[in-house]
């Protein structure tokens, strides 16, 4: 059994070989799946009665509840901490003294350490040497956001702030 195909490329009509005589199209897959038997497109219906769905809906509500309850339980446990009192207070006999407390002094904020941009710098350099090796660009950017937009150009003369490496990193 030959039967004949179109070429799907130059549209050739009724080609009886594997190959398109007019631009050399092979057309061997297409004649192997042609010619597979035809299966019946019989596609079996699923019925649920009603008690079926009835079931599957009422454990998705369980679950959804569940869910719910579990999260209010595991992610809110300032909820349920318990504070327990000492049953027994202790007494003690010895005079209580009086506390002073130490004066309270305002300290002035570190002042910014600085660093003078000198010909042939660039920013990752300046954070690799005062930051340590692996240190990013973007922690000089950080500490400086006055170079936001030209990263690239930083001038010689520049003052730039060294940032704190711990924060930055």
């Amino acid at each position: 059994m030959n039967m004949k195909l179109n070429c799907p490329v130059c549209d050739y009509q009724e080609i009886e070989g594997d190959t398109c005589p007019n631009c050399d199209t092979d057309i061997s897959v297409i004649r192997m799946l042609k010619e597979l038997p035809q299966v019946e497109n019989s596609v079996r219906q699923l019925k649920i009665s009603k008690w079926q769905l009835g079931i599957a809906l009422l454990l998705l509500i369980i679950g959804i509840a569940l869910g719910a309850m579990s999260s209010f339980i595991f992610l809110q446990p300032q909820l349920h901490t318990l504070t327990v009192s000492s049953p027994n207070p202790i007494i003690s006999d010895r005079p209580k003294l009086p506390v002073n407390p130490a004066p309270v002094t305002a300290k002035e904020p570190p002042k910014p350490i600085t660093y003078t941009v000198k010909s042939g710098d660039y920013l990752s350099a300046i954070a690799e040497k005062f930051c340590g090796k692996g240190t990013s660009w973007q922690v000089m950017l950080k500490a400086n956001p006055q170079l936001k937009g030209r990263e690239d150009d930083i001038d010689v003369g520049d003052i730039l702030k060294l940032p704190n490496c711990k924060e930055g990193a």
